[in-house]
């Protein structure tokens, strides 16, 4: 007994050891990093400021750009997942499952870009601020469409699918129609995501530090940061609990 007690506060001190170190280089990499960012501080608000602009003046050929490549691609996949469709064998139909995997991605791509140009293009120095809001409207809408056509697609090679995308409720109708190896595979993808953004949020959470310091951005990429990483992370813990009450009962 007195064994194992010895062994777990070894276990113990080891850990905290490990976790006074971390801080250590921790605060020694933010001390220097805070260094660095007051000394360079001018130049780089300069090259910051130059880039922006230089942006603004092209902001709406920008999103114009990206939707098309993006939407040239989700087109292309979607009409070479229908030819193999045509074909009528098991082959030709995963065949087109990777095409239809492959343009779903470039579509929900092509989203994000379009929120992330148009996020920046808001700005009281865009004189055609009008032009890229119509624009960023008519491309996310087109992007919808696109998904609703994909979805269809998916439904001719696996009827047994359901849900339509201006259903509320679609993303569950979805899942819940997969099989279960179809769902297993949803819940990996899930967990790595999971896993990226637990690494991903902290680091956000210093560059949103970084950007307060450097560009007087403020304290809501911070605050808006730290809800999504709680968000993100009660979600998962409260469905963990919830899910093995469920199992044990």
């Amino acid at each position: 007994m007195s064994e194992k007690m010895t062994g777990k506060s070894k276990s113990m001190g080891r850990i905290i050891g490990k976790i006074a170190l971390w801080l250590v280089i921790g605060g020694a990499l933010g001390f220097f990093g805070a260094f660095l960012t007051f000394s360079i501080k001018g130049e780089t608000e300069n090259v910051m400021h130059l880039f922006f602009n230089g942006y603004l003046a092209y902001a709406l050929w920008y999103q114009l750009g990206f939707f098309i490549v993006l939407g040239g691609v989700a087109v292309t996949l979607y009409f070479r997942a229908g030819a193999q469709i045509k074909l009528g064998n098991y082959e030709a139909e995963d065949r087109a499952g990777e095409y239809q995997n492959a343009a779903i991605t470039a579509n929900e791509l092509n989203m994000v870009i379009q929120f992330l140009l148009f996020g920046l293009a808001v700005d009281g120095k865009n004189p055609m601020m009008l032009a890229n809001v119509v624009c960023f409207l008519v491309c996310c809408t087109v992007v919808v469409v696109m998904e609703a056509f994909l979805v269809k697609q998916v439904k001719r090679i696996q009827p047994l699918k359901r849900g339509d995308v201006g259903d509320a409720r679609f993303t569950q109708k979805w899942l819940e129609s997969c099989d279960e190896a179809e769902q297993m595979v949803i819940y990996k993808a899930s967990y790595s995501s999971f896993i990226v953004m637990k690494t991903l949020l902290p680091l956000l959470e210093a560059a949103a530090l970084f950007g307060k310091l450097m560009f007087d951005t403020g304290n809501f990429p911070i605050v808006l940061i730290c809800i999504a990483w709680g968000v993100n992370t009660g979600v998962y813990c409260f469905g963990s609990m919830r899910l093995e009450k469920g199992n044990k009962m």
